[in-house]
């Protein structure tokens, strides 16, 4: 029996030559045929135009190798061999390429780097741990698994579910015999792949929600399943609190709407809260989102949940204008008594445009966190009694501060340029776990807060 010291030793003596390739009309032209690098937003046009050569991984190949070919061949691409190796070794040496990678910026435990001592705040750290993670998923993202054109990635071994992969390629051309090509497969990021299979698994599973009575709420790919707890504790308490006014609308009718809805979960919290409680009124929840698989998660959700007073539509509440016909379009109500709002707590620019968790987490400049008061200044329901004044509920946090990213009282600014007021407040510590220790903005995250705030017209 070979053991693990002779094992490593075979593996370090392996060799892989590498294999010229041709890019052309946005395909690589290789002994597997032809190639089209896709889910990669990290290689541009000209970085793949670069590349000219490919090492194609068997079984036996160690992450040394692979760490001597980034320093070496930095323009090349590292493919799994469809034929000689196993999906089981594959991850084995992702894992291990990750960990060398980290180990050039960070160093070991015994010798450690430390890329920030040179940072004169918080902001800067921000900026330089974004450049290294960056980089990093730049070069994994060099690293790729070859998926045929009818979705059958061409690995060897037991595959875990993914669902059907050819939703995550893109479209051949309908006439592809006429323009000269046959039809072509793919290069999928080894990153991107099992980014697909964990949000398979929340497509499944779901995530059972203590608010909903533990019913589940699911996810699509590129949309965030609702794991954090804490927003959700305090919207639910803040609901609770919100249906004990002895009247929250002179009307009949009580219209909501979540801004930014993803998996509609706090539209779907707020619902079940007034469902119970406003037995006398007629509740309509109605959802807005930007992208659209968040749009189709909140719409199988609520089937799920046998929501029948539930609508969610694609609409971006950053271009008003276009969202003011929309509404019309949607037949959405023209005023509402509760706008709820739980936008990204980041305020930073967007390295990568095409980057789904980049677009998720960040706020440009604010843009939509002032484009939310824009919409409630518009459309909030306007009554004559101080308690049936139409509310935003905004659930935030001051992360962005303690970063200094955002000026302070960003909330509070904006409420004096639209006349608001804030009439409510409640917080919680943001729970946050760094098993390994290896985030440099920990100490920032875990005294931040996550926030919620009832704000009304003045």
């Amino acid at each position: 029996m070979i053991n693990r010291f002779s094992r490593l030793y075979f593996c370090s003596l392996i060799k892989i030559e590498p294999v010229n390739i041709h890019y052309q009309d946005g395909l690589f032209d290789t002994n597997y045929g032809l190639l089209k690098m896709t889910r990669n937003p990290y290689l541009k046009q000209k970085q793949l135009e670069s590349i000219t050569n490919a090492y194609f991984l068997v079984d036996g190949v160690g992450s040394n190798f692979i760490k001597s070919l980034f320093k070496k061949d930095m323009n090349s691409l590292i493919i799994f061999d469809c034929e000689k190796m196993h999906l089981r070794n594959a991850i084995e040496i992702y894992q291990a390429t990750k960990k060398q990678i980290d180990l050039q910026f960070f160093g070991t435990p015994k010798r450690p780097r430390n890329p920030f001592s040179k940072c004169k705040g918080p902001k800067d750290i921000f900026n330089l741990y974004r450049h290294i993670q960056n980089q990093q998923k730049l070069m994994l993202s060099r690293m790729c698994l070859v998926v045929s054109y009818n979705g059958e990635v061409r690995i060897q071994g037991t595959l875990p579910e993914c669902g059907d992969l050819k939703y995550h390629l893109e479209e051949q051309p309908n006439n592809i015999s006429q323009i000269g090509y046959r039809k072509y497969n793919y290069l999928l990021p080894f990153s991107a792949y099992q980014g697909i299979v964990t949000a398979y698994n929340y497509e499944k599973e779901g995530v059972a929600i203590e608010f909903l009575n533990y019913k589940k709420i699911y996810a699509l790919y590129g949309v965030f399943p609702p794991t954090q707890r804490q927003y959700q504790v305090l919207f639910h308490s803040y609901m609770q609190k919100l249906v004990k006014i002895h009247d929250v609308t002179h009307s009949s009718l009580y219209n909501v709407i979540d801004l930014g809805c993803g998996t509609g979960v706090l539209g779907f919290i707020a619902n079940d809260v007034l469902l119970r409680s406003l037995k006398d009124k007629e509740i309509n929840i109605y959802s807005l989102d930007n992208v659209e698989n968040a749009v189709k998660s909140a719409k199988i959700n609520s089937q799920c949940l046998e929501y029948k007073n539930y609508t969610a539509e694609q609409g971006d509440i950053t271009d008003i204008e276009t969202l003011q016909y929309q509404l019309t379009v949607f037949k959405y109500p023209a005023k509402f008594n509760l706008i709820i709002a739980n936008p990204p707590w980041i305020q930073a620019s967007k390295l990568r445009v095409d980057d789904l968790i980049e677009n998720t987490v960040t706020d440009p400049e604010g843009i939509m966190l002032k484009s939310i008061f824009e919409f409630a200044n518009r459309y909030l329901q306007i009554e004559s009694l101080d308690s049936t004044k139409g509310r935003l509920i905004l659930i935030y946090s001051d992360l962005s501060q303690l970063l200094e990213l955002q000026e302070k009282e960003k909330v509070q600014d904006l409420c004096r340029e639209y006349k608001m007021a804030i009439t409510y407040y409640s917080e919680l510590p943001f729970h946050i776990k760094d098993p390994q220790n290896v985030d440099p903005l920990l100490q920032y995250k875990q005294n931040s807060k996550v926030q919620l705030f009832e704000i009304r017209k003045i």
